[in-house]
C-alpha cells in the first residue's frame, strides 16, 4: 500500500530536501507543492526508515509533519 506523508515546509527548502530524499533509489515520489504543503509518497514497506530519515533531517531543514496517510491512488 501507499503513503502519502504530508510536510508543512518552506517553499525555499523543497528543492533541498527532494535531492536528499530522491537519493533513496524507489524509496520516495516527490509528488506536489502547494499552500506550504509538499506530498511525498512511499510504501508501507519503506514508511518507518522515511520517518526515521525525516527526523535525522529535522537538524538542517526546518519543517512539521502534518498528516500521515493510506494513498488515494491519485496524483494529485
Amino acid at each position: 500500500m501507499e503513503i502519502d506523508i504530508l510536510l508543512n515546509i518552506d517553499k525555499n527548502d523543497v528543492h533541498y530536501l527532494s535531492y536528499i530524499l530522491e537519493a533513496q533509489d524507489n524509496m520516495v515520489n516527490i509528488r506536489k507543492y502547494e499552500g506550504g504543503i509538499l506530498r511525498i509518497v512511499t510504501t508501507d514497506y519503506f514508511k518507518e526508515d522515511i520517518l526515521k530519515m525525516l527526523d535525522s533531517l529535522k537538524m538542517d531543514i526546518d519543517f512539521d509533519i502534518v498528516e500521515i496517510r493510506k494513498n488515494s491512488g491519485s496524483a494529485d
